[in-house]
């Protein structure tokens, strides 16, 4: 058994006090998932004991335990404490009030009431995730996801549409949807949005093998929207955007898009980036967001593409 590091072990430390309560040096399941010996055990429950007031060492006969006193209040500490955590928990209470009730109620609605005038949410995690029928879905992909099971799910929008054997990759969260990435019967990568999943069946076939998936999750990080297409070559898009919004796109404000870099400043105030893309649909919908202010320098097909569009939609309004 390998040895755990010092900030795995205390982290793994903190997960077993709130399962059991008291820990003993002498664990001997503790001593063996850690692949350390009784001294050092005793040597991390005691930096334990010395940052949290609400962990205290106890002695039963010769041994010493350490026990966990109070939760909600240790919970607190942690949430306090954590890089605006109670941002995400405000978030999530805010659009679904029952999120955590399995939770420290009391902790918890101390927290709010303390950050609630501070912070104020249009878009949500949660906002798809509001009916039993969708909160049932979610459950059974993560569950799905997480135990390399095969599903069937139906999906509706346009049309009904049924896929089998499906093996579910990630619950994806972009572009204030969630969607569900899985690999098909014929091993075509897809997103579907889970509001247009409506429902989620067993298949009867095994578990797959992780090392099934391993292409499919390596993509997984570069995928920019839910027009990102799997297998097919980037290519990359010179950009310019003009002086009055240059400020927008400098070298350290947030990227718009995960493949956006910053080339230069240009003397007239403008800004050079580039972006890549596996189609057009891709970017040319981010490009009309900033409309007239951002100016395709290349490629020239791209640029021909959004000319196109320009054009229409001048056309369409002149009607």
């Amino acid at each position: 058994m390998p040895t755990l590091t010092k900030t795995n072990a205390l982290f793994r430390l903190m997960e077993y006090f709130l399962t059991q309560n008291e820990i003993s040096s002498y664990d001997e399941q503790i001593l063996d998932e850690f692949g350390c010996d009784q001294k050092t055990l005793e040597r991390y429950l005691k930096e334990i004991e010395s940052m949290y007031a609400h962990i205290t060492v106890i002695k039963q006969s010769k041994k010493k335990v350490w026990r966990l006193e109070g939760v909600s209040d240790i919970f607190e500490e942690f949430v306090k404490n954590s890089d605006d955590i109670s941002q995400l928990f405000l978030m999530a209470q805010e659009f679904d009030p029952e999120i955590f009730g399995e939770m420290e109620r009391a902790t918890l609605s101390r927290l709010a009431r303390d950050d609630e005038e501070i912070f104020l949410f249009r878009n949500s995690i949660m906002e798809e995730l509001q009916s039993s029928r969708e909160k049932k879905i979610f459950k059974n992909l993560k569950l799905a996801i997480k135990n390399h099971e095969y599903r069937t799910i139906v999906c509706g929008h346009d049309k009904q549409a049924t896929y089998k054997n499906i093996k579910c990759l990630k619950l994806v969260f972009m572009d204030n949807n969630w969607y569900l990435a899985f690999v098909d019967d014929e091993h075509r990568f897809r997103l579907r949005r889970l509001s247009f999943i409506e429902e989620v069946g067993y298949s009867n076939r095994n578990a797959y093998q992780k090392s099934s998936i391993s292409k499919y999750l390596k993509f997984l990080p570069i995928l920019q929207n839910s027009m990102t297409l799997y297998g097919t070559e980037t290519k990359v898009a010179t950009i310019k955007a003009n002086k009055n919004i240059a400020k927008y796109f400098e070298s350290d404000m947030k990227r718009f898009l995960p493949s956006q870099k910053f080339q230069e400043n240009l003397n007239d105030g403008s800004v050079l980036f580039t972006v890549e893309y596996t189609q057009e649909l891709e970017i040319l919908p981010f490009i009309q967001k900033w409309l007239p202010d951002l100016i395709i320098l290349e490629p020239k097909e791209l640029r021909d593409a959004y000319m196109q569009k320009l054009t229409a939609t001048l056309k369409n309004h002149s009607n």
